[in-house]
C-alpha cells in the first residue's frame, strides 16, 4: 500500500475528467434515500465536499447501500482510468535511454492528453519574490548594520578603540596633546571609514527592485511555477507549468516555503495536461501571413495593426513564459509524493 502526500490537487479539473472518463456525475450535492418498496439503487460516493450518483431505480425493500470514499480514493482512480484508457503517458515507464528530445516521445506528447512524470521539483513563486524584493533593502541594512557591530567585537578593532582613547587622554605639553589629538581623529575617521566600506551584502539599486516589481506585476501576476526534471542527468529537460493558488493543500505560501522549500530535498510527481511540446526548428504557423501581400484595404491596415501589437506582446511575454524546446509544458492537476510502506520501520508484536 502506497500512502500520498498531496501538495497540490486542482480539483475542478480532477472532477471534470474523472466524470468523463466514468460516465457519472460529481456534483456540489447530497441525495437521500428511503426505505420502501420502490428505492433508488445508487452506488453513492462521498467525497465530503460533492456525491456521485450512478444507477437507476429498481423495486426494493432494503436500504441503499452508501459506500465512504476518501477524497484521495477519487484522485488515485483518476488516475488509473487516464492509463487504462490510453489517456496518460507515464514517463516512468519509457526505456532510460529516452530523453524529451527525443522526437518519437515529442510526438507520442502531442497525442497524449495528460502526462505524468517524476523527479527533483523547483518552485518559482514570483508574487513572494516581488514581496521579499520589496523589503529587501531592509534586509540588507539589518545584514550590515549586524556586520558592522560584529566588528566592533574584533580584538584589532578593540586594540585601536584603546590606542585612540590613549591618544585623546594624553597629558602632555600642549604641543604634544595636539599632535595626540590629530592622531586620534584620524584613526576614529580610518575606523569610521572601515566600517562604512565594511559590508556583509551590496545594496541593490533601487530602480531594479522597482522595475522587477513592474515586471511581474504586467507579465507574471500570481504565478507560481513548478519545474520537474524527470532525467537526473539532462538538466535542460524539464516540464513545468502554472500552478493556481487557491489548488495548494498549504494555504499560506509562506508556510508551504517554510515547510517544503523553493527547492524540496526529495522528489516529487506531477500529473498534468499536455498544453505545449515546443518544436526543434522555428514554429511555422504565421497568423499574420495573411497581411503580407503589397496591398491591403483600410479595414486590412487597422486590424493588421492591432494584431501586430499582440504579436509584439506576445513576444516580451516569451521571455517569462520560456516554453521552449525540449521543455514541455502542462497544466498541472496533481502533485504529490509516493511513499511505499518501509518494512524497517514495521513493529512486530511478539
Amino acid at each position: 500500500m502506497n500512502l500520498y502526500d498531496y501538495l497540490y490537487v486542482d480539483l475542478d479539473k480532477a472532477i471534470s475528467l474523472y466524470s468523463q472518463l466514468t460516465g457519472g456525475v460529481v456534483e456540489l450535492r447530497e441525495t437521500q434515500s428511503e426505505k420502501g418498496v420502490t428505492s433508488d439503487n445508487k452506488r453513492n460516493y462521498d467525497f465530503k465536499v460533492f456525491k456521485h450518483d450512478a444507477g437507476g431505480t429498481t423495486q426494493d425493500k432494503e436500504q441503499d447501500k452508501t459506500t465512504i470514499k476518501p477524497h484521495h480514493a477519487l484522485l488515485q482512480e483518476l488516475e488509473a482510468e487516464l492509463l487504462s484508457s490510453g489517456y496518460l503517458l507515464d514517463l516512468a515507464n519509457l526505456d532510460k535511454k529516452i530523453t524529451l528530445k527525443d522526437s518519437g516521445l515529442r510526438a507520442t506528447l502531442k497525442n497524449a492528453l495528460c502526462v505524468k512524470c517524476s523527479g527533483k521539483i523547483v518552485i518559482e513563486d514570483y508574487e513572494r519574490m516581488k514581496k521579499i524584493g520589496q523589503d529587501f533593502p531592509e534586509i540588507i541594512k539589518l545584514i550590515n548594520r549586524s556586520h558592522a557591530d560584529s566588528l566592533k567585537d574584533n580584538p584589532e578593532y578593540k586594540a585601536i578603540e584603546q590606542q585612540i582613547k590613549d591618544l585623546e587622554n594624553f597629558a602632555g605639553d600642549r604641543n604634544k596633546k595636539a599632535k595626540a589629538q590629530q592622531q586620534a581623529k584620524e584613526l576614529r575617521a580610518g575606523l569610521e571609514k572601515l566600517i562604512a566600506s565594511s559590508t556583509a551584502v551590496d545594496i541593490v539599486p533601487q530602480w531594479i527592485l522597482d522595475g522587477m516589481k513592474t515586471w511581474v506585476d504586467a507579465f507574471l501576476p500570481n504565478i507560481t511555477n513548478i519545474r520537474v526534471y524527470p532525467f537526473t542527468d539532462q538538466n535542460d529537460e524539464h516540464l513545468f507549468g502554472h500552478l493556481e493558488a487557491k489548488n495548494f493543500t498549504i494555504a499560506d505560501p509562506t508556510a508551504f516555503h517554510f515547510t517544503y522549500g523553493s527547492f524540496p530535498t526529495e522528489e516529487f510527481t506531477m500529473l498534468g495536461i499536455v498544453t505545449s511540446v515546443p518544436a526543434k526548428d522555428e514554429e511555422l504557423f504565421k497568423p499574420l501571413e495573411e497581411f503580407e501581400k503589397d496591398e491591403l484595404k483600410d479595414y486590412e491596415i487597422v486590424e493588421s495593426a492591432f494584431r501586430g501589437l499582440f504579436r509584439g506582446f506576445n513576444g516580451m511575454e516569451a521571455m517569462v513564459r520560456t516554453c521552449r524546446y525540449p521543455r514541455v509544458l502542462v497544466h498541472p492537476i496533481l502533485v504529490y509524493r509516493q511513499t511505499s510502506a518501509n518494512k524497517a520501520l514495521q513493529l512486530t508484536s511478539r
